[in-house]
């Protein structure tokens, strides 16, 4: 077993769902490898009953939804936070995990939220057309979903990943 999956056991069991004002930290937990439910256009009753079906835990920054959810005894986190990485704290703080780390192999998709399938360049030639050439040619590990059939790769954001990962555990450990 590597070290890396490890370190990420305490919250690859966590399912949040994330209301219609987080579409961007439900992307970011995704690529996190968290799994995180999402849609703009869901009701909040309907909202609370997904997460309660699939016992997710409500990411939201609307106070009448929380005590909604708390009245259900829906677990949710309220969000108050003006950045991502605040909301990120709130959300890690709150389920008691002291570190995250940003491993592409435990990504989910972005927009599908499923794990994604690492593939070579090999694998990759007949969906050339859809990763830009450059990119084809400097990056080595790719990585697809198999629902969207997009493409993704480790470019230039993943430094900013890592940074974001390594700023949030830091504040983690100086809260706990």
């Amino acid at each position: 077993m590597k070290n890396v999956e490890a370190k990420q056991q305490p919250y690859r069991d966590l399912a949040f769902f994330a209301d219609s004002m987080h579409g961007s930290l439900a992307r970011k937990l995704r690529i996190f490898g968290i799994d995180t439910a999402y849609s703009s256009s869901i009701s909040d009753d309907r909202l609370l009953w997904e997460c309660n079906c699939q016992r997710r835990i409500l990411l939201t920054s609307d106070k009448e939804l929380f005590r909604r959810s708390s009245n259900k005894r829906i677990g949710s986190v309220l969000l108050q936070g003006r950045s991502e990485k605040e909301n990120l704290v709130k959300i890690f703080g709150e389920c008691n995990i002291t570190e995250i780390l940003f491993d592409s192999e435990y990504a989910r998709c972005p927009t599908c939220n499923l794990k994604l399938e690492e593939k070579r360049k090999g694998e990759l030639d007949d969906l050339k057309n859809l990763v830009p050439t450059k990119s084809f040619l400097v990056y080595s590990h790719f990585y697809q979903c198999s629902v969207c059939k997009k493409i993704y790769w480790e470019g230039s954001h993943k430094p900013s990943l890592v940074s974001l990962a390594k700023s949030v555990t830091q504040e983690l450990s100086r809260i706990s």
